[in-house]
């Protein structure tokens, strides 16, 4: 048999992939900005105490 027809790939399969794939990105990307947003919560509640006119430093 010169030619042979193969039967098609599975297209479902693929689209499956990527849309598991498309859906992890953007689940990893909404986890890291809520955490971005949180690490930046809690940073703007810390006070540094600026009353300190002249900081001593030793060597």
């Amino acid at each position: 048999m010169a030619l042979q027809i193969l039967p098609p790939d599975s297209i479902q399969t693929s689209e499956t992939f990527l849309d598991l794939q498309l859906v992890l990105v953007i689940t990893g990307l909404a986890i890291g900005v809520f955490a971005v947003l949180k690490i930046t919560k809690f940073l703007s509640k810390i006070k540094i105490d600026k009353s300190a006119k002249n900081p001593s430093y030793t060597s």
